[in-house]
This record gives C-alpha cells, sequence and structure tokens, in this order.
C-alpha cells in the first residue's frame, strides 16, 4: 500500500488561510506588559514562547516543533515549526537564539516554499554549521519530496546549501555528531532517518554523510527494516537514531506487519513491532546498521515488543484533544564514556484502559536484551522525548491528554530519573486548553516534540496554546510577543488590539 497521506500543513490554500488569518485582530484597549512579560516559576526552569515581538499579530498554527543545540556553543539554538515565511519570499523559515533561547530571531533561508512540510535540525558540535532534513513545499505535483540542507554558520541570512534533494522519502529526522578521536578525528556524521518509499515495502530508511563537511558529501543509504510489512505494505513514518561519542549509532522504528480500516475514513489500525538497530564504526562498514541481530529469529533488528496496535489517523479528533494519533517513537543513549551500551527507547500503543499510552523500556547490554516490563508507562499521551544527561539521568518529555469534554487540557511535562529509570520526578512545563484554539489543520501539536541534553541540562521544545494565562505555565514563563497577563490576552504590534490565541513553539531548558 501506498504510504497514507497525512496532511501536513502543506497545501497553498492552508498557508494562505493562516496567513490571512495573521492580519486580522479585533481593536480592544488593554494595559500591557508587552513583549518580555514573564510570569515568576522555579529557579532551573527557563521557559520561552519564542514568537518574536515583531510577529505579535500572527496566528499561525506553530505545530510540529524541533530544537538543535550546538554542545560546543549551548548559547547557539534552533527551533523550527510550521511557520510560514510573513513576506512570502519562496523561502521557509527557522527561529534561532544567540543567547542560550532567552530571545529569538526569525532566519528565512530554507529553500523549498514560504512553509516546510517536516523540518529537522541538527548541529554537528563543532561550530555554528547547521544541517537540516526537510519536506518540501514547491514540488510540481505536490508529492512528497525530501531535501538534506547544510549551512556553514546558522545565524546568517544566506539559503541553505542543497546536499540531497529527491523524491517518496517522508518524516526526515536528523542528527549529527563530530567524531572526537582515531583517524576520523574532526569528521561531522549527520545521520536522516525517513520512510522511504523508492524501495518497495520496507520502507525505514537511514541516509548519513561521513564527511558531511566536505564540499560534496557523498551519501550512503540503508534499509533498516530487513521483515516483511505483510498487508501493510510499509513501515511507520518514525525512523529515529541516538549517537555516542564512540561511534554507537541506534536507530529505532515502527515495523509495521498488518492492518485493519481505512485511513480515508479515519479508522486505520496497525500492527507493528517496536524495532531497534545498531552499528558500533558509525555506519562506516561494508554492512553498516547489522550489528544487533533478533534473539529469535536472528534477522537484523532486535524487536523490543511485537505486534503493538496503533491507530494512524488522518485527522485529529475531538475526543483526542484535537489531535491525531499515528504513534511515538524515541530513542536515547547515555553519552557517558563507558555507557553506550545503556539506551532507552519509548513508544506508543493503543490500549483499551488507557487509551493511547507510551511506554518506555531499557537496555544495558547494547540493545540486545531489554526490561522485562515498563521503567515507566504514562496513558493518554503522546509526543514522547527522549533524551540522557551527562550524569546518566534520563528525562522523558511528553504531552498528556487530562480531563473530559469541555474541560480537556494538553500537559506537557518533563519526567527525569536519575537511578535508570526506577523513580521519576514529574515537572509539568504547561496545562493548556485542548479546545482553544481550534485547529486549523492536522497536526495540532504536531507529529512530534523534542528534546536533548547538553552536560547536565536538559532542552527542549513543544507547541501548545499561547493564551497567557499564569495558571496554564505553573514553571514559570517568558513570552517575546506582546501579551497581558492581567487580562490573559494577545496583543498586536501596537500593543493595544487583541489577537486571537494560536498554537505557538514553546522553548524550555531545564537545569542539573
Amino acid at each position: 500500500m501506498r504510504k497514507p497521506k497525512r496532511a501536513k500543513a502543506k497545501a497553498t490554500t492552508e498557508v494562505k488561510a493562516v496567513k490571512k488569518a495573521a492580519k486580522k485582530a479585533s481593536a480592544r484597549k488593554r494595559a500591557v506588559r508587552g513583549a518580555g512579560a514573564v510570569a515568576a516559576g522555579a529557579a532551573g526552569v527557563l521557559l520561552v514562547n519564542i514568537i518574536p515581538k515583531s510577529l505579535s499579530s500572527e496566528t499561525n498554527q506553530d505545530s510540529e516543533p524541533m530544537i538543535a543545540v550546538n554542545p560546543a556553543n549551548t548559547n547557539q539554538i534552533v527551533a523550527t515549526a510550521f511557520t510560514p515565511d510573513p513576506l512570502e519570499s519562496g523561502s521557509a523559515p527557522y527561529f534561532f537564539s544567540s543567547d542560550g533561547g532567552h530571545t529569538w530571531t526569525l532566519n528565512t533561508v530554507v529553500p523549498g516554499g514560504d512553509m516546510t512540510g517536516d523540518i529537522t535540525v541538527a548541529f554537528s558540535g563543532t561550530g555554528p554549521a547547521l544541517y537540516a532534513g526537510i519536506l518540501r513545499q514547491d514540488s510540481p505535483d505536490q508529492s512528497t519530496r525530501m531535501a538534506i540542507l547544510r549551512t556553514a554558520d546558522f545565524s546568517a541570512p544566506i539559503p541553505m546549501d542543497v546536499l540531497d534533494d529527491r523524491q517518496q522519502p517522508d518524516q526526515p529526522f536528523a542528527q549529527a555528531a563530530t567524531v572526537a578521536n582515531g583517524l576520523a578525528a574532526g569528521k561531522q556524521r549527520v545521520y536522516v532517518g525517513s520512510n522511504d518509499f523508492a524501495g518497495g515495502e520496507r520502507t525505514a530508511t537511514l541516509d548519513f554523510m561521513l564527511d558531511a563537511a566536505a564540499a560534496n558529501p557523498g551519501f550512503k543509504k540503508v534499509r533498516l527494516e530487513r521483515r516483511s510489512t505483510g498487508t501493510a505494505g510499509q513501515d511507520g513514518p518514525q525512523v529515529r537514531t541516538s549517537i555516542h561519542e564512540d561511534g554507537t549509532v541506534y536507530a529505532t522504528f515502527y515495523g509495521w506487519r498488518s492492518q485493519t480500516g481505512d485511513f480515508g475514513a479515519n479508522t486505520l489500525k496497525v500492527n507493528a513491532d517496536v524495532v531497534v538497530v545498531r552499528d558500533d564504526q558509525w555506519g562506516d562498514s561494508p554492512a553498516p546498521f547489522e550489528d544487533l541481530r533478533d534473539a529469535d529469529d536472528g534477522v537484523v533488528g532486535q524487536r523490543i515488543v511485537r505486534n503493538v496496535t496503533i491507530s494512524f489517523n488522518r485527522n485529529g479528533l475531538t475526543a483526542n484533544g484535537q489531535q491525531r494519533m499515528g504513534g511515538t517513537l524515541s530513542i536515547a543513549v547515555d553519552p557517558r564514556s563507558d555507557k553506550s551500551g545503556t539506551v532507552y527507547v519509548a513508544w506508543g500503543t493503543d490500549e483499551a484502559d488507557t487509551g493511547f499510552t507510551i511506554h518506555v523500556r531499557k537496555s544495558t547490554n547494547r540493545g540486545v536484551a531489554w526490561s522485562a516490563s515498563d521503567i515507566l508507562k504514562v496513558p493518554r499521551a503522546t509526543n514522547a522525548a527522549l533524551a540522557v544527561n551527562s550524569d546518566g539521568a534520563v528525562g522523558l518529555l511528553y504531552q498528556q491528554l487530562a480531563g473530559t469534554g469541555p474541560t480537556r487540557r494538553w500537559e506537557t511535562h518533563l519526567r527525569r530519573s536519575a537511578n535508570g529509570g526506577n523513580t521519576w520526578s514529574d515537572l509539568t512545563l504547561a496545562t493548556t486548553p485542548a479546545a482553544t484554539p481550534v485547529k486549523t489543520f492536522d497536526p495540532y501539536l504536531g507529529d512530534y516534540d523534542h528534546m536533548l541534553a547538553v552536560g547536565r541540562d536538559f532542552y527542549g521544545i513543544f507547541s501548545a496554546s499561547n493564551v497567557p494565562d499564569m495558571a496554564h505555565f505553573p514553571n514559570g514563563v517568558t513570552f517575546q510577543r506582546n501579551v497581558d497577563f492581567d487580562t490573559r490576552v494577545l496583543l498586536d504590534v501596537n500593543s493595544q488590539d487583541s489577537v486571537p490565541p494560536s498554537i505557538d513553539p514553546f522553548f524550555f531548558k531545564v537545569s542539573g
């Protein structure tokens, strides 16, 4: 089966509607705190709405966010979302910060149309060079089109270079690192997972460059799926990677096996395995990503769990807080020098008693064996993102639907464990209404968010309703755009006229 077409804010009419809505505001005078308004919160927690003051009138649905932090200089951060170029230049923007996430600027340098579909970004860690995987919006026939991009300086107003551009892949996910030791020391390495339909039913794929900073970097491409995808005829769109500095690279994907229902009718259900593959040499071998074989069938790729069921929605449902479901997947390796064998995976399933649910398990022997039961299970939750800090503490970012009917809320949580998943703390970053604003396209919050760790600190991004109510952000928040916390109203660039609520990206840093 051809992949279900996941409506991604790609259609030209949708983009125009979003831009037109951004120009509207009702005329009411307000007492204003203005840009930089802060709701005080917990020490060690920085939460920032990254829409700049100059875009205070915008009402875009800035969903599906991604973040990259330069490990060599954590003041340098890039963030992305479904954000159109307000000037309609023909290029798309990303946000960047040069002061550790306190303030943000728009940089319109991404080729492929006024707004990208999926866009993910990564620093290699040796300087300001930035890499990206995107879905382009300028294909004449509106087919899925992936590009892999590079810029030597994330803050420069110069169009990103296109390193690769081709039809068929979906949901590119970019990660990068620089080799620290050995003959390849200094080489920048980039890994882009995707769901690539150019090669038949085994669609889970990884493209990678072992010398990404070269003038003409060569690509390697490997099909991660080695089993039949059965009646499903494809794998899931999520292909996620995690890189250790010793050259161990893990990847995980949903290996689809069968399906029932109908995508067009919003009733599609998929049975899948959660599969992990591994390479012990950065992928720099004649048979890359074949270092982990299943203990039962001997095939490349260890199956953590088998025959899980996930809904694969075309459109979001009111009962699900306007969010569409299609599984969620994340992987993270312990970055400590002797801990590349410790790896965590989070995935989503449908369950009769808990609804859409996140599960987390752990391996301490390089993915060969996994914890027999979940070390964490979160009901009614999606958009899982794992990270492990330099102390070995593991963190899980997720968004959980709480309440019923008109009181439904999306709660964004960061859970952390300093003892390998035995006990977990819980930090609520946001608790926002699930019915306001009404979605303008799918996905509502996004098919993913993202988190990473640099040193002891966790950095992340999520999308949520932007109503400036201090009760929605119990551990504090800063808005760049004009707002009035006293009246809980967004304000136009003139700091007087009100602006309707919308979905915005929120950056966070949690220390230690």
